[in-house]
């Protein structure tokens, strides 16, 4: 069973995969399209292949030489400052069409996931939030409405959908805290990170 915390593992597994690209001093990856990722079998880890997007190599490291020349000249600043290890990824066109993919989504094909986008960025904001609460529920919380759940049980649940409801509203329309957070890999993760899960 996919829920929302399969979700979240999902995302910070492919967000970790950047990170690791930068780490290892890589400059570009290609992430137009998602032919360059590998997924598991159980959706918990993911692989990037074709790691150097646009053949720009390695990121270029000072040598320890010209870092300690550097460090002794720090009132006047070399004409060249060392490259600061960035990882030069597009998450702005896939990662929110991957999101949507996951929470709306959920084997429904790329159609209802747009038009349902549209419903969504269409809506007045609680009513808005009203549509994606509902599909969370026929999709990660299917028939709970329909059983006798204790009244402790179902408010909770109801908070709980309600929080995400939120938080993918806030990550679809750009709203604060997340209106840069496609800027980076890290903003990327710092929204993700938010995602609640219980």
């Amino acid at each position: 069973q996919f829920s929302i915390t399969s979700v979240k593992v999902f995302l910070v597994s492919l967000l970790n995969a950047f990170r690791d690209l930068t780490l290892m001093g890589v400059q570009a990856f290609d992430f137009n399209h998602l032919n360059n990722v590998l997924v598991s079998r159980d959706y918990q880890s993911v692989r990037l292949i074709d790691i150097d997007g646009n053949a720009q190599g390695s990121i270029n490291y000072p040598s320890l030489k010209d870092a300690l020349t550097n460090s002794d000249r720090s009132h006047n600043p070399a004409k060249n400052p060392p490259q600061k290890p960035s990882l030069n990824v597009d998450l702005n066109i896939l990662l929110p069409s991957v999101i949507e993919q996951l929470i709306l989504g959920k084997g429904r094909g790329k159609s209802f996931v747009s038009n349902t986008r549209s419903e969504i960025w269409r809506a007045p904001e609680e009513e808005g939030k009203a549509i994606i609460r509902g599909i969370l529920m026929e999709n990660f919380y299917p028939g709970v409405e329909n059983q006798e759940t204790e009244g402790a049980l179902k408010c909770k649940l109801q908070k709980h959908v309600t929080k995400v409801a939120e938080w993918f509203y806030a990550l679809l329309k750009k709203n604060s805290p997340w209106v840069n957070w496609t800027r980076d890999i890290y903003d990327a993760m710092r929204c993700i990170d938010h995602l609640p899960i219980s």
